[in-house]
This record gives structure tokens, sequence and C-alpha cells, in this order.
């Protein structure tokens, strides 16, 4: 017989979860997903690795979550998705322990930037328009998972930065970015050695 996500939960580390969120007493929930060593301040920090500051040890790929249904009201998930072998079905997880409204910030790498390849436990890299397939476009039937794409920001850098003309530089880039994404995306990109970083502010969609 299958049982349920909350049902399954409660074979997990649901004691954990209780311990941390007494830790955490604060009238909205938020969880670090893959926190590391820095967790976002006031958030439940939950990794595969028991680091410091680390609240609830779970494998990013097992699912269920150890955390409830509808019990999130924000979440945390920065340099997490490359990582994983499965994305529809770690932001189906997401979805489903998120509260109906919930914010969802997510940082991944843009497909053009270094910082997407070399490191090798990448499995992916994305593009502005990647969570657009969480109900926003006409490819969304992969899933039943729903999110309303509040804000997309591609992060440009540039190394070293140690020198005035390169943080200028790296300035003036940011700044076309922000006002012509597609132009910057498409067309910049290339000219500037790739766009770093997609910053990304979800909100959870359920009747």
């Amino acid at each position: 017989m299958l049982m349920s996500a909350d049902t399954q939960i409660d074979q997990l580390q649901q004691p954990s979860v209780q311990a941390a969120m007494c830790d955490h007493p604060a009238s909205r929930t938020v969880v670090d997903i893959g926190c590391g060593q820095k967790k976002v301040r006031g958030a439940i920090g939950m990794d595969c690795v028991a680091l410091p500051g680390v609240d609830v040890v779970h494998d990013l790929n097992t699912f269920p979550y150890p955390f409830a249904a509808d019990s999130i009201d924000e979440i945390h998930a920065y340099h997490v998705l490359e990582h994983v072998p499965d994305v529809m079905a770690t932001m189906e997880e997401l979805w489903r322990i998120t509260k109906p409204g919930a914010t969802v910030h997510i940082r991944v790498p843009h497909f053009s930037g270094i910082l997407a390849w070399k490191d090798p436990t990448h499995k992916r890299s994305f593009t502005s328009e990647s969570f657009g397939y969480f109900g926003e476009n006409g490819y969304s039937y992969y899933t039943g998972a729903r999110f309303q794409v509040m804000s997309v920001r591609l992060r440009y850098s540039i190394q070293p930065m140690n020198r005035w003309i390169a943080r200028v530089f790296a300035k003036v880039i940011q700044w076309l970015v922000d006002r012509h994404p597609t132009f910057g995306e498409r067309h910049l990109a290339y000219l500037v050695g790739g766009i770093d970083e997609i910053q990304a502010t979800l909100r959870t969609v359920k009747p």
C-alpha cells in the first residue's frame, strides 16, 4: 500500500523538523534548502551534510522532504537546482511543502557563464525563461506544480574586481542587462564573457 507524503514524513525526520521550528518561532516559516554553511538568517537550514547551521539533515534527492504539505511560507534555494538530477521532481516537492502564495527565491547559474560548467557536480544550467515551465507557458503539462514568476534578474560580474575600471565595466553591463534582459541574454552575454547567475522569485499557486 502506498503511503501519503505526510505519512512518510512521520517515518523520516519529523522530530528534527519540529525541533528546528521550535528554535525558529517566527510567524513565518522560512526554509533554506541546501543551505551549506551560509544559511539565510532566521531560516531553518536543510542540507545533506550536518554542517554548522544545518538544522535538518536530509538528502535533497530523496522525496518527500521532511516537511508537511502547505507548511512553508518562504523558501530559499541558492545554487541547488543545478546539482539535482531531477529538477521537475524537486520543484514539485517545493510546491508541495509551500503554502498557497508562498515565496520561493532561487539562484542558479546562467548557461552562458563559466560558473555554470566549471563545477563537475553541476548537471545543468538555466535561462531566464526556465521557470515559465511551471504554469506560465504552453509546455507546462509536464508537471502539476504551479508557480507564478514574480521577477527574474540576470546577474553579471567580472573577475578580478580589484580595479576601478573592472567595477565600472561590470556596472555598465549590469545596467544594460537589467534594462534589456532579452538582448543581454541572447547577444551581449557572448561579448562580455557570459552572465553568471539568474536570480528568480516565484510565488506558489494552488487552488
